[in-house]
């Protein structure tokens, strides 16, 4: 009711919380130079432009989409968005979903960079990818029925989705068989992935293959199989190969298990029908907390020195000896000496220009391998920290407080894993390998624990 009508509040006035006195620091733009309005993205290296009809000599009718998930954020979601366009993934089957809850607050330029839920359309368009947003907020299990039911809408029988905190690149410099933090041990490959996939050539050779192709070729691999077959994971659930029908069969995501367990539930349910979920290693990728300072070095910018930021870092107070150091006098001479010494790097496809090309990428690699251990860094907060990094957005439409955002989260998580025990009687997350449950025992069974 408006102001003047309002009943006047007799109650006493209530106790506020403590204003926390350390504040995150401001979001700054990711990508600069495509944040200017005129400004049109880098080319990506040559040797990983996607060749038109890709799919097609993969046996494949059409482009298989990729969904991508954002909630909160940008500058993680943009980070994997370049990051998979610069290592090959053509933007036309990439589909960023805007699962902020804020109705049509980003697609009519109403929020600000430092509000969590904002989201750039003039960015990802310029980028070449699609949107589509979802009609209200869902939680991970909605969302994936929603990708669930986004296939079945347009007639896609398999299809990829991603994380948005991960930053993924082409072996472009060859094998590479590192185990990265965040990487399952029970990960397993069979000997044609250790031939193809495990030791492939490296850009500018013959048979080279970027991330993109190599999950086609999974795909044309795993059909040709007549395999009964649901996911195919890319370190994990990172990168995941979805089987519309797998999941149909077993009706879909449980989505009263918002978050954490839903999973566990999936796959118990999926290896209880007899469907099959294999790992399969396309691509470096890796589970990330943090952003790269400038997203241009993705493109290879020889003016960009690749390096991170934490969007979220310890407070300083809590860590005092991992404070930065001051500024260096001569910190500008040297950024001059290393846009000097990658002088020529472009992203061409002559040999020198590969090599050059290559150069860089290495840098990139030790970068993002650097970003992957500090998110599971010796710190119990630190792996999801970069999700409560942004508090800004006060007064704008749809306005939610983010520390009462991250808590309802977690408190939604915890719920969702007593679900999970209540509905299976049992605690842990391998209930094939732990019990002697079936399909149909879910919700009828007594707790095994005590």
């Amino acid at each position: 009711m408006p102001e003047n009508h309002r009943p006047t509040n007799t109650h006493a006035p209530p106790k506020y919380k403590p204003t926390p006195t350390y504040l995150t620091q401001p979001v700054t733009e990711p990508f600069p130079l495509l944040a200017k309005p005129t400004t049109a993205p880098p080319p990506i290296p040559e040797y990983n432009i996607p060749r038109p009809g890709l799919h097609r000599e993969y046996g494949l009718s059409y482009m298989p989409p990729l969904f991508i998930g954002f909630t909160r954020q940008w500058p993680m979601l943009l980070q994997c968005v370049v990051g998979y366009l610069t290592a090959g993934w053509p933007p036309e089957s990439i589909f960023v979903v805007e699962n902020t809850g804020v109705q049509d607050s980003n697609s009519q330029a109403k929020l600000s960079l430092q509000n969590p839920f904002y989201l750039d359309y003039a960015i990802l368009r310029k980028l070449g990818v699609n949107i589509i947003q979802t009609p209200v907020l869902l939680t991970f299990s909605q969302m994936q029925n929603f990708f669930l039911a986004t296939a079945h809408s347009r007639s896609w029988p398999y299809y990829f989705y991603s994380h948005q905190d991960v930053l993924v690149f082409s072996f472009e410099d060859g094998p590479d068989t590192l185990k990265r933090p965040g990487d399952r041990d029970w990960f397993f490959y069979d000997e044609q992935d250790e031939a193809d996939i495990m030791r492939p050539p490296a850009a500018g050779q013959n048979g080279y293959r970027t991330i993109y192709e190599n999950c086609l070729r999974e795909l044309n691999r795993t059909l040709e199989a007549e395999e009964r077959w649901a996911f195919r994971w890319f370190q994990y659930d990172h990168l995941t190969l979805v089987n519309r029908e797998a999941l149909d069969a077993v009706g879909g995501w449980d989505s009263l298990m918002p978050y954490y367990g839903s999973d566990c539930d999936m796959n118990a349910r999926l290896q209880m029908d007899g469907w099959t979920m294999k790992h399969r290693r396309v691509g470096i990728i890796n589970d990330v907390s943090t952003v790269l300072e400038d997203l241009a070095a993705l493109y290879r910018d020889p003016n960009v020195t690749p390096k991170f930021i934490d969007p979220n870092p310890i407070p300083p107070e809590e860590h005092p000896e991992e404070q930065k150091e001051p500024p260096k006098e001569n910190q500008k001479d040297d950024k001059k000496k290393e846009a000097e010494k990658r002088d020529g790097r472009v992203n061409g496809t002559s040999s020198i220009n590969v090599v050059r090309s290559i150069e860089y990428f290495r840098e990139l690699v030790n970068i993002g391998n650097d970003m992957g251990a500090h998110k599971y860094r010796d710190d119990k907060n630190a792996r999801n920290s970069w999700q409560n990094s942004q508090h800004g957005g006060v007064g704008e439409p749809y306005y939610y407080n983010a520390e009462g955002f991250s808590t309802s989260f977690w408190i939604l998580a915890e719920a969702g894993r007593e679900i999970f025990r209540q509905k299976w009687g049992h605690q842990g997350c391998d209930l094939v390998e732990e019990t002697a449950l079936k399909l149909e025992d879910q919700w009828l069974v007594e707790k095994d624990w005590e």
